[in-house]
């Protein structure tokens, strides 16, 4: 008898015991923090003309500024649906000033490699307002576009990321528009939901007036993103 609730004793010491155990591995590992699936943003780029425009500007001129309100979300799959408002405001040419609207969504898929993300992507966009400028023949007409876009990211550490490219082929469904664009720039990561953002880029055109695809202008844009 006596060896029989020795034996009960051990057993339910050893149950006690184990159990404790794997709770204090519970409380000691806990799961890893799922990483924010949303993000809010707000950059403003100021555009120069690549080249002089004779009676119109000089090399270097400000041809333009952007502002740009973007949200996206990042699904469990990688997959980023997204979508931005622009408003840009033209430099005056002759002391007359114009501007346009842009609406666009954006679908892309994030392809991690350890430090390196590649962000393939499609967009949709839609430019109205005062002058669109998209239609050759009438740059008051409002036109729909669209674009295929590549980014590649490099992950330097927690807190800085080198936007390496971000490369952009667009066209006009109607009309010819190619505007091409690389940029390239630098992230850096205040904490886990604030960012800022710098970079550099350069666009081309061809309006198919026979000129084939000409420089048109670079940009600098600085922005601020928020994830949650």
């Amino acid at each position: 008898m006596k060896l029989k609730t020795t034996a009960l004793t051990s057993t339910a010491f050893l149950i006690c015991f184990g159990a404790t155990a794997a709770s204090a591995a519970d409380v000691a590992d806990p799961a890893p923090a799922p990483s924010a699936a949303n993000t809010i943003s707000l950059e403003a780029s100021p555009e120069f003309y690549d080249l002089a425009n004779p009676g119109k500007n000089a090399a270097g001129d400000l041809d333009d500024i952007n502002f740009k309100l973007a949200v996206s979300h990042t699904f469990s799959n990688n997959v980023v649906l997204g979508g931005d408002i622009q408003y840009t405001q033209r430099a005056a040419i002759a002391n007359v000033a114009s501007s346009v609207d842009q609406a666009e969504v954006t679908l892309g898929y994030k392809l991690k490699l350890d430090a390196v993300t590649l962000t393939p992507g499609v967009l949709l966009g839609y430019g109205f307002g005062d002058e669109p400028k998209i239609n050759p023949a009438n740059n008051f007409n409002p036109d729909a576009y669209w674009a295929v876009t590549l980014a590649g990211d490099f992950k330097l550490n927690s807190q800085w990321t080198w936007n390496v490219f971000n490369v952009r082929y667009r066209n006009a469904f109607d009309y010819t528009w190619i505007t091409p664009k690389i940029t390239t720039g630098i992230t850096y990561n205040i904490d886990k939901t604030d960012a800022v953002y710098f970079n550099i880029g350069n666009a081309w055109k061809d309006k198919g007036d026979g000129n084939g695809l000409v420089q048109d202008k670079y940009n600098i844009t600085v922005g601020y993103k928020y994830s949650f």
